[in-house]
């Protein structure tokens, strides 16, 4: 029989296969992992010595792992690091009031005075031996009203009222040359267009003004006549049929069977009598419309590239007539209703 060693990293008695007197482990993996714990500090194998929790090694040659998460190496090593800063320490400092050398704390900032009754009293001393200028007397740049610079800090003017009145007078409202949109600038400015978008369209476009579409309106009666003037200019229709706008907004998800049957139990009207029936959305910005051509529906949708569609004031479920002349303006020009200026 062979002579038996103990193995002197898992204990467990082998028969060495060579070296007989010098061999000390039992197999390969407790010769690594006696190397390695002996290379870290004494360290336990496999085990992480942030958290304590058991370290999966891949079995395959390579590096040897010691924590089990990047967190935990990340957070050992910085505790490492704080340990070692705290035994090196971080200074002495000198109190400027009663000259007593003191040790910083690592748990507070950089300290000038020792206590905060030395700070209090090197503070009294410094504004005695510099006493701050007498408050002098000026002029309100705006009321003309005679003030003292400890009342208000607000530089040339007496109150925060005197301010913000002065800085409304230097800003006056303008339209916009292009969308005409109102917008707010200063008054020694010379800008005409509310955005840089405004301004790139009309230097690309200087002989035509978007805002000389814009109309406005507060019922149906006056949407309707102001639609019919602005569609006068705009050339005849190569056919002739009647267009309904359906008014409220409709989920331009509904496809055509929805859309037929809001024409056909909505609106009672017949979707097979040729007509062009108009839906918008919720924001304004597409339209829907659908006729029957003879032989099948055509539905078309369109998009406005800015602004929206303008939409007759009347309850959803109602329907309102213009001509095909004012739809192919309406269609084309996608007029942009103006906005109602909200006050301050």
């Amino acid at each position: 029989m062979g002579t038996e060693h103990k193995c002197q990293w898992c204990g467990k008695e082998f028969e060495p296969t060579c070296h007989k007197s010098r061999q000390k482990f039992c197999s390969a993996e407790c010769r690594i992992k006696y190397h390695n714990a002996k290379r870290y500090y004494g360290g336990k194998v496999d085990v992480c010595p942030e958290c304590g929790a058991p370290v999966e090694q891949s079995g395959e040659r390579g590096r040897w792992r010691r924590f089990c998460s990047d967190r935990c190496r990340q957070e050992y090593h910085r505790k490492q690091r704080q340990e070692k800063q705290h035994e090196q320490g971080r200074g002495k400092q000198v109190c400027p009031n009663c000259g007593v050398e003191f040790e910083l704390d690592w748990n507070c900032k950089t300290r000038r005075f020792c206590s905060d009754e030395c700070r209090k009293e090197w503070w009294k001393e410094y504004r005695k031996a510099n006493p701050s200028r007498e408050p002098g007397m000026r002029n309100c740049a705006f009321c003309g009203k005679e003030f003292t610079s400890e009342r208000w800090h607000g530089g040339e003017y007496c109150s925060r009222e005197c301010y913000l009145q002065a800085m409304a007078q230097t800003r006056e409202d303008r339209v916009c040359g292009w969308c005409g949109e109102g917008f707010s600038t200063f008054v020694k400015s010379e800008q005409k267009y509310c955005s840089r978008e405004c301004a790139a369209a009309a230097r690309h476009d200087p002989g035509h003004k978007r805002g000389m579409r814009r109309i406005r309106y507060t019922n149906a009666e006056d949407w309707k006549e102001q639609l019919h003037e602005a569609s006068k200019k705009s050339p005849p229709p190569r056919r002739g049929k009647r267009v309904w706008l359906v008014c409220g907004e409709t989920s331009m998800y509904t496809g055509l069977d929805g859309l037929l049957g809001i024409i056909r139990y909505q609106l009672n009207h017949s979707p097979y009598d040729g007509n062009l029936y108009v839906f918008r959305d919720l924001s304004g910005t597409m339209i829907k419309y659908l006729e029957w051509d003879g032989a099948g529906f055509c539905l078309s949708k369109r998009r406005a590239q800015s602004g929206s569609y303008p939409w007759p004031p009347a309850e959803a479920g109602k329907v309102l007539e213009i001509t095909e002349k004012e739809f192919e303006y309406l269609k084309s020009r996608s007029i942009v209703p103006c906005k109602e200026k909200k006050p301050r």
